[in-house]
């Protein structure tokens, strides 16, 4: 039986007849597309993944064509990411513990519960695998933007805490439901599931209020690492199952940075380096031979599109991307918003164009879409979402500055930038060292290294030994509060000022 597949990619679209069980990875380099698969098209990476649609993200070498489908393949600088993400991650030995013994298949499953979005890696843990990506808005996002919002959910509300933490689990369920319907597999096949995130998302997910986080001295309930009985806390899986919580090291640096970070394989990067996610919080960490400095800066969600008046997440609609000869949208289809990166490049491009002063003042709203008319439809930049970005970008580039001056290091010194998290994955980083937003080094002193703390979550699910390296990580760590260093305040001032 043959059938038809449409390849998508940067707005052509190419068709192909194909007989029943072609592998998808084969397909696509026969025809001559480009496409991240480091490992040879094993199955080990991960990184060869397009989107089909209707079925989500899959690996491709591991896709066997099985009916028509449509194929969005991944664009270049995704691909890049994607790349030095694999070749910067650390190989660890599959060793997933006495769970794995659960199952004669056992399957498992990563997450990283990112304030605004989830991410789901399904993992062979026989073979040590990534077979399925999924992701979704974090279910929360309904209690607020921030972490903050839903700290004040919790507390204010008799059910607040329980429904944070239900809403997770459901989310976590309806991801391992989906899976076992698409693949056939039984849920008794998943053994164990391994999660990251800030440290206000770990409290919600174990129902545990973060209240304390929120309030100097800002002295989370719990930073250990949780191993805990599946059927506890409602995850449905295997019932002799465990879930997994990976460290964290404060209120504000969470288990996500400190996983992200322990996946780096230290033989292929620099002495001394920043690491930085940049998202609501700003969390970010000095890596030099002699100590390891960590920091969170509240940099707010307008990265992450809200308190902007027309800002939007990096979905369908959301401008993307900004220049002087126009714009690019998502889906490409109409702009109803604007993203954060879309942001850092439209205040950069009215700062090259002296729309934009120092002071960050300007005479009117900057229309986008249509500035030759004063349709309400169109998309526009106004003075309060400018100061929004003023204070995002101001906090983040204190923080760094902190860092910096602590440690004594000085930006010309740093071997690399590691830009990890969705945003950092995408920023024009050109726009961001214009806007004042990052350090101004050599651009090739950057990179941009995918989703880190995914990456983390997955070791941890694969190797015992990768939760003990976290650990160790944390054990030199310093971290400095920045809500009470005084520097860090002038700093900030100063920092204001494009």
């Amino acid at each position: 039986m043959s059938y038809k597949v449409k390849l998508y990619k940067q707005g052509e679209v190419t068709e192909h007849t194909v007989e029943e069980g072609q592998n998808l990875l084969q397909l696509i380099q026969d025809n001559d597309v480009e496409i991240s698969a480091p490992c040879g098209g094993h199955g080990t990476c991960g990184k060869c993944k397009v989107e089909v649609k209707n079925d989500g993200h899959v690996t491709s070498c591991l896709y066997e064509v099985h009916k028509d489908i449509d194929v969005v393949l991944p664009e270049e600088l995704e691909m890049r990411i994607l790349s030095s993400q694999y070749e910067l991650t650390k190989t660890v030995w599959t060793n997933p513990g006495k769970s794995a013994d659960l199952a004669p298949l056992p399957y498992g499953l990563a997450v990283d519960i990112g304030t605004t979005t989830m991410a789901f890696y399904i993992v062979n843990l026989l073979f040590g695998t990534v077979v399925d990506v999924k992701t979704t808005i974090n279910p929360q996002s309904k209690f607020g933007a921030d972490v903050i919002s839903r700290i004040n959910y919790g507390a204010e509300n008799k059910e607040g805490v329980k429904n944070l933490q239900s809403i997770l689990v459901k989310s976590i369920n309806k991801t391992i439901n989906e899976y076992c319907e698409e693949s056939g597999i039984a849920f008794d096949d998943f053994v164990k599931v391994s999660i990251v995130g800030n440290t206000t998302m770990l409290h919600n997910f174990m129902g545990v209020d973060a209240l304390p986080i929120a309030h100097a001295p800002f002295t989370p309930v719990f930073t250990e690492v949780k191993k805990i009985k599946a059927k506890e806390i409602g995850v449905k899986i295997h019932e002799e199952g465990e879930v997994v919580l990976s460290p964290s090291k404060s209120g504000y640096v969470g288990a996500d940075i400190v996983a992200g970070m322990a996946s780096l394989d230290t033989d292929k990067i620099g002495k001394k380096y920043l690491f930085i996610d940049i998202g609501t919080n700003g969390e970010m960490a000095l890596v030099t031979p002699n100590k390891i400095i960590a920091c969170a800066t509240a940099a707010g969600p307008a990265f992450e599109g809200a308190n902007i008046s027309q800002g939007m997440s990096a979905t369908n609609g959301a401008i993307a991307k900004f220049s002087s000869n126009g714009y690019e949208v998502i889906g490409n289809v109409e702009p109803t918003g604007i993203c954060g990166s879309g942001l850092i490049d439209i205040v950069a491009n009215m700062i090259d164009i002296e729309l934009l002063g120092m002071e960050g003042n300007i005479s009117e709203d900057f229309i986008i879409t249509n500035p030759n008319t004063s349709e309400k439809t169109n998309v526009s930049l106004t003075q309060q979402d400018i100061r929004e970005i003023q204070l995002a970008k101001s906090a983040i580039a204190s923080g760094i500055n902190r860092m910096m001056a602590i440690a004594e290091v000085d930006v010309s010194d740093l071997d690399n930038i590691y830009l990890a998290g969705g945003f950092g994955n995408y920023i024009n980083i050109e726009s961001a060292i214009r806007i004042g937003l990052l350090p101004d080094v050599a651009l090739e002193k950057y990179v941009q290294i995918g989703n880190t703390a995914g990456t983390g979550a997955v070791l941890a699910l694969k190797s015992e030994g990768f939760m003990m390296e976290q650990e160790e990580l944390i054990k030199k760590m310093e971290y400095i509060e920045l809500s009470t260093d005084d520097e860090f305040t002038m700093e900030f001032a100063m920092n204001m000022f494009f």
